[in-house]
């Protein structure tokens, strides 16, 4: 089990620190230091400044950066082969837009909508399977995995008569994640779980699992990169945006290893 864990279940001091260091907070505060010298009649260091910004903000549109940092965590965590009988299926949150849910009445979903679309499917493939879904809550989707459609419904069907589901919406990290699930579930010797979440994200899930002591099948979906091609794009602000994800992603790997929430910075399962 964890040990001195309880310091550590919130960090808004990361999240602050990631906004003001994330590559587009970066390019912005560049511009911003670049217009502040330049009006200080700088104009040598406003000039190379403002380059600075610029060329942080277009280098992941041309270079394949984002695959570059991204496929060591998506290649890291290999799909484990499904087994005959499954006990319980984890799905992590973050697929789901809640406001927008809430206010619209149907689902509406990101760009992780593969982790919603993979608990269907697997639900179906083991119907006694209990499903967990965690940072959501049952209000959230009351139209989705029942036994019958209604019209604002997309999964549904027989698989889900009588199926025990559980949300846990009251996690907010994938630590979380991995503690109010033990908490609720129990899970016992001889059980089998998968654990459901985007690729590039499983490493940091299955080190928060494996810590607590839980040893959990995975099944990574939502794969971000298909190989390092050199393929220069125009969408520079989306590319830029996809780099924050990927630089994120690795500040959360190297911040849990050093809050000894996993045991190392890219375990082995």
């Amino acid at each position: 089990m964890l040990a001195g864990h309880a310091r550590a279940v919130n960090l808004p001091l990361s999240d602050t620190l990631w906004m003001l260091l994330q590559p587009s907070t970066v390019v912005l505060l560049l511009m911003m230091l670049s217009l502040l010298v330049g009006l200080l009649r700088r104009r040598g260091a406003s000039r190379l400044l403002l380059s600075a910004a610029l060329l942080l903000m277009v280098l992941p549109a041309i270079l394949p950066l984002r695959a570059l940092l991204a496929q060591p965590l998506e290649n890291h965590v290999p799909m484990a082969p499904l087994p005959e009988r499954v006990d319980g299926i984890i799905v992590l949150g973050g697929a789901v837009e809640w406001r927008v849910t809430a206010v619209r009445g149907q689902l509406a979903v990101n760009e992780a909508a593969e982790r919603l679309m993979a608990a269907a499917a697997l639900a179906q493939r083991y119907p006694q399977a209990t499903l967990v879904f965690t940072g959501l809550f049952a209000e959230t989707a009351p139209q989705e995995f029942r036994p019958q459609a209604t019209p604002q419904s997309f999964f549904t069907g027989p698989a889900f008569a009588n199926r025990r589901i559980i949300y846990l919406g009251a996690s907010r990290s994938t630590f979380e994640d991995a503690l109010l699930s033990q908490q609720a579930l129990s899970p016992q010797a001889g059980q089998t779980w998968l654990l459901v979440t985007s690729a590039m994200h499983m490493p940091r899930a299955m080190g928060t699992f494996q810590t607590l002591g839980w040893r959990v099948l995975p099944y990574p979906v939502d794969y971000r990169t298909a190989g390092l091609e050199l393929a220069p794009s125009l969408n520079i602000i989306g590319e830029l945006a996809a780099f924050d994800q990927v630089v994120r992603e690795w500040g959360a790997v190297f911040i849990y290893q050093l809050l000894g929430r996993t045991q190392t910075l890219l375990p082995r399962f």
